[in-house]
């Protein structure tokens, strides 16, 4: 299943610059803050644009928004080629069959966001909200196509940040294993301030950082991660129409769900990945990936 090649960590040592863990933990928080603020004033212009061809405001909202991210992969990008000199691709960018290992990782992802929902369902956590507030069904395929495109751009750049960039210069400069745990917690504190957090829902993400992360070490590979992180988000946000890490993006869903029951074990108003259910989810996914490495 795994390549077995020259690490994503072995590269990284060729780099001209190696953050050590307190300043490479800053640069991961400033990168994502100033790129995010430098997109959402340089896409600012293209709200009044598409909203000529769209009367959904929230959707625009939420897509520029999510494509602010491009900004941050440009900083990061920055950083690796001048500062550090070496090429992006180390980061985990082959050429060779790119596509195929995204459409796998997005394949991989949605299975694992549609199995809890389908626990959920099992356990009557969940319902068929009867007043939908978004489109929702075949008149909210057009939304959900577009949306898509920001959770493509959303996913990869975190991705990029944490796994392709932080958790290998902090491997080279360190050892792998420190590397997975610091940039797990730092891909969870990352989401402290978003909204409805809570202990668990912390805990989860941190959780999904660990099964990307052995992911990336085993493939040395970010293709695939890219489209699971992705494909976590979506499916999450406008297939099942729940929220995403807490924020509400109710703009077009192809069925539209409700969390019902205990918060704890449903994630409330976080979403499903804030709940007990994910994180069962999530540590099943992180076994049966060590498993098949072994094989």
């Amino acid at each position: 299943m795994y390549l077995r090649e020259e690490s994503l960590i072995t590269k990284a040592k060729s780099s001209k610059k190696l953050p050590n863990f307190v300043w490479g933990t800053v640069l991961v928080l400033l990168i994502m803050f100033i790129g995010q603020m430098m997109g959402g004033i340089c896409l600012d212009p293209v709200y009044f644009f598409l909203n000529i061809f769209s009367s959904n405001e929230d959707l625009i909202i939420l897509f520029i928004s999510l494509m602010a991210d491009i900004f941050v992969l440009v900083l990061i990008f920055i950083r690796v080629k001048f500062i550090e000199k070496r090429k992006i691709s180390t980061l985990g960018f082959a050429k060779e069959n790119w596509l195929k290992k995204y459409a796998k990782g997005f394949l991989v992802g949605f299975a694992m966001m549609a199995s809890v929902v389908g626990i959920l369902f099992l356990f009557k956590g969940v319902k068929v909200e009867t007043n939908p507030i978004q489109p929702v069904g075949v008149k909210a395929i057009g939304g959900v196509l577009f949306i898509l495109i920001g959770w493509i751009v959303q996913g990869a750049t975190e991705e990029v940040v944490t796994r392709g960039w932080f958790m290998n210069v902090i491997g080279a400069r360190y050892n792998a294993t420190f590397a997975l745990i610091l940039s797990s917690s730092v891909f969870g504190i990352l989401h402290l301030l978003n909204p409805q957090v809570s202990i668990m829902a912390v805990i989860n993400i941190i959780l999904v950082g660990f099964f990307y992360g052995i992911y990336v070490m085993k493939s040395n590979d970010l293709w695939a991660v890219c489209g699971m992180h992705t494909a976590w988000n979506f499916a999450q946000g406008n297939i099942f129409g729940f929220e995403v890490s807490g924020i509400n993006v109710e703009v077009s869903t192809l069925f539209d769900l409700k969390l019902v029951g205990n918060d704890i074990i449903t994630g409330g108003s976080f979403g499903v990945e804030g709940g007990l259910i994910a994180t069962l989810v999530l540590m099943a996914s992180i076994f049966i990936l060590l498993k098949l490495d072994k094989k």
